[in-house]
This record gives C-alpha cells, structure tokens and sequence, in this order.
C-alpha cells in the first residue's frame, strides 16, 4: 500500500506542466516539512531499552524501545520486552543510561509501565498523546524505534486497519484490538510510538508480522492499563468464565434456526460466574448488556471478549442466550479475571517451579491446581540425581503439604538445610517421590571450589613465570 501511494505521488509530479514547478511543488515541500517536524518532535521521548533476561540457566540480551509519558520518569513499553528481565537500562536521546525498574505489567495487553529516576537538572520530554478511537484507516502515520539497535529510527506508512487480532503462540492469549499500520516495525522497534501527522501518539508498537505489517497496542488502551497499575497496582478485568467458538451457518442450522447469530459457548470454568449464573456449554450468546453480539469466525470474538474484560467487577449484567430452540434472559454478575501471569521460583536444588495459574492447568492438562509445577531441571543438578522431572506437579515437601506457590517458597526456606528433602509429586497419572540428597550437593561445591583454587594457582605460577 505504502508503494502505491508513493508511485501515486510519483505520477502526479510527473504529470505536472513544467512551467508550474514551483507553484505544484509547494504541497511537496509542505508534507516533508510536516513529517521532519513530527519525527524530531516525537524522538525526544523515545528511549532505547536494554534488558539483561535470564531464562532457565541461560541469560543473554535483548532491546526495545519505549515511550516517555510523563517527566516524572514512566516509561511506558511493551511487556514481552521486560519479561524475564535482571536488569533493565534506558538511554535517553542524549545518550544518558540510567537503571530502570518495573512498576507494573500487563500480560493480556502486552504492556509493561517502566520508571526512570534523572537529576533533577535533567528534564524529561514526555509526548503528546492522541486519541486512537478515533484513528481512521488510511491515514498517514509515523513509527518510531530502535529496529536492530538503530536509535529512533523513522519509518512512514498508513494505517493498514483497525480491531485486528494476532494470534501469538504463548500460555496467556493476548485482548486483541491492534491498529495494523504497513509503517515498517522490527525487531528493536517494540514499545515504540506510533505518531499521527498531528504529532500525537496513537498507539505503543508491539509487533511486526513480515516485511510491511505491524501492530500496534491503540493508545487508550494504554492509558487505562497505565492509570489502573498507577492507581493499584494491578490490572483488574471482568471475567465470566466462557469458552467461546464462533456460531457459524453449519452450527445454526444445526441448531434449528439457520438466521440464527451469536457466539456459541463451548464451555464454562468451574465455579466461574457462568456456572453460578446457569449458563451451559451449547447456549448461544445473543445480547449482553444491551449489546448485540455475533461471531462468524474466529476474530469476530474479540468485540465480546473486549466487552467482559472493560465491565467492573461485582456488576450485573442482563445476558440474552438462545437455548433448545427459545431465547431465554439471565443476570450475570461479573468476576473478576484470575492471574494470568504466573510467578516463577528458582529453588536451590537445581530446579524451577512455576505458579498453577488457569492458564498453566488448562494448557499442561494437570491433574489439580494445588501445588506447584516444574518448569526446568538442571542438567547433573541436585534435583536431576533425585530424579524430579520437568512436568512434575509438587504436593509435597517432607510430607507438608503445598496448597499453592506461596506455600511452596516457605517449604523450601524451612527445609533447605537438611541433608535430605523429601519431594512428593504427580508425573501424569502417578504419584512418585523426588529425593534431594544435599550432602551430596555440598560435597560437589567443596570439590569444584578446590577445583577452582587449582586453577587460580596455576595462573599465578604462569603469571609469575612470565
């Protein structure tokens, strides 16, 4: 799309009588002047992001940018740019590098809210912030970042599209509601602004998909996940406890009325606000507060699940469903949506856990949500010779119960200096017993510490020879 309009433009100057150059040029020579200005406008407030991750036993390094928003220091960016971070540096347009900490995350959006601390000689740029309810498809637009370590790199295209949805392969699925743009967004460019020609900010970069789509997280949806992890915290959503599949012409013929439009529920969470309010797995959703909704395919979803996640939470709400042939009106009172984001520890027998999260349950097929589940085993570690596996289920430690995560970082704290610990778990079916012999532990590190003594005399000796 972006070559056409340029080709476009191309012809038109082609096309222009050569005796009115200068006069047809001036609407040229404006737009250029117009995007000059909105780019050193917006680079100011993009900063480079450098995070230190460490992932299992391996750390590296990875960037992004972000997006100055207010001179207070926060720095708003993309979620999946800080996850799994040690340590996170910012630099500024001015090359200055200062720490940064994370004030708040949200998974479901792809957001993250970072926060600098500058002298107070430096004063912080923060942009301009526009509203992205009312961008409009086709107009022109400004992407800004650090695409494989270029700071504040400018790339110029159009709005693509609106309410896109990207399905990404990951444990949590992401609220959808991207703004497509063909402005060129790389690697390195993640959690940089998208800019309208009016120098405001529509949009917090998140992904690029191929050569000439990216997709970008719509501005007012930033705003609210700012101001909620501002003002609590956290990120509070409603929830309701659907599984929810498209109602397409097969499935409403089938179901007696081939006219028929809705969402089709396939299925309903355990002691979730759709159980408590009488909803079943084969009810059509047709209206909900007010609100028509209709699903044909897959992304046609996401306008209802937007709908749930913005309603407050311990609101009712009136629920119209199709069901055995008659339409029946229900009450539903809203949830609030359980973490999605689950907790990781690194235990010091060799392993990390993770916390049983919906998400984790339904995507391992565990057998129970209490307890904790293994992530990672250390090749040759303490917990390997005891022979605990990734895709246990911790039950037990030294025959204490684990309820949950929290409980299990207690356990270990308690029994971490015995010779022996005793984990108890579930391995598909089955129960087993995981033994961590510490003697053993303590014996290796005794050796590998003489080892390495060993080895720093003989530099010495080397050295001294030298």
């Amino acid at each position: 799309m972006r070559r056409q309009i340029f080709i476009l433009l191309a012809v038109m100057f082609l096309s222009i009588p050569a005796r009115a150059d200068n006069g047809s040029l001036e609407i040229f020579d404006k737009l250029k002047s117009l995007i000059i200005s909105v780019s050193d406008s917006i680079k100011p407030a993009v900063v480079h992001i450098e995070v230190v991750k460490k992932k299992r036993d391996q750390r590296f390094e990875s960037m992004g940018s972000g997006l100055v928003v207010d001179k207070a220091g926060y720095i708003l960016t993309n979620e999946h740019v800080v996850d799994d971070h040690i340590e996170i540096t910012v630099a500024l347009e001015s090359n200055r590098e200062y720490q940064a900490e994370v004030i708040g995350v949200d998974k479901l959006t792809d957001l993250a809210l970072i926060k600098i601390e500058v002298p107070e000689e430096i004063e912080l740029t923060a942009a301009q912030l526009g509203d992205s309810d009312s961008v409009q498809v086709g107009e022109w637009v400004i992407a800004v970042g650090n695409p494989y370590g270029f700071d504040r790199s400018v790339s110029f295209g159009i709005v693509s599209g609106k309410g896109r949805v990207l399905n990404i392969p990951s444990l949590t699925p992401l609220i959808n509601d991207f703004i497509q743009t063909d402005a060129a967004i790389a690697p390195g460019s993640s959690g940089g602004p998208l800019v309208n020609l009016r120098g405001e900010v529509i949009g917090i970069n998140s992904r690029g998909v191929g050569r000439t789509q990216g997709f970008t997280i719509p501005i007012n949806i930033a705003i609210e996940v700012k101001n909620k992890i501002l003002a609590s915290g956290k990120i509070e959503r409603g929830w309701l406890g659907l599984i929810l599949q498209p109602l397409n012409r097969s499935f409403a013929e089938y179901l007696g009325d081939p006219e028929l439009e809705g969402i089709l529920i396939a299925d309903i969470e355990p002691g979730s606000p759709s159980e408590k309010a009488g909803l079943q797995p084969g009810d059509v959703i047709l209206d909900f507060d007010g609100e028509k909704y209709e699903a044909e395919k897959d992304d046609d979803l996401n306008s209802f699940t937007l709908a749930v996640s913005r309603s407050e939470v311990g609101e009712k709400k009136d629920l119209q469903i199709f069901r055995d042939g008659k339409e029946k009106n229900l009450n539903i009172t809203v949830g609030e949506k359980p973490k999605v984001k689950e907790e990781e520890f690194e235990a010091p027998f060799g392993f990390t856990v993770k916390e049983i999260t919906d998400n984790v349950f339904r995507t391992y097929l565990l057998e129970t949500k209490e307890g904790v589940f293994v992530s990672y085993v250390e090749i040759g570690g303490v917990a390997a010779k005891g022979h605990l596996y990734e895709g246990d289920t911790i039950i037990e430690v030294n025959r204490d119960k684990v309820s949950d995560f929290g409980a299990f970082k207690k356990l270990v704290e308690k029994y971490e200096d015995d010779k022996f610990v005793l984990f108890k778990v579930i391995r598909g079916k089955d129960h087993r017993f995981a033994l961590m012999d510490m003697s053993k532990a303590q014996q290796e590190n005794v050796e590998d510490d003489n080892n390495d003594d060993e080895i720093a005399d003989d530099e010495d000796e080397d050295l001294f020879e030298e």
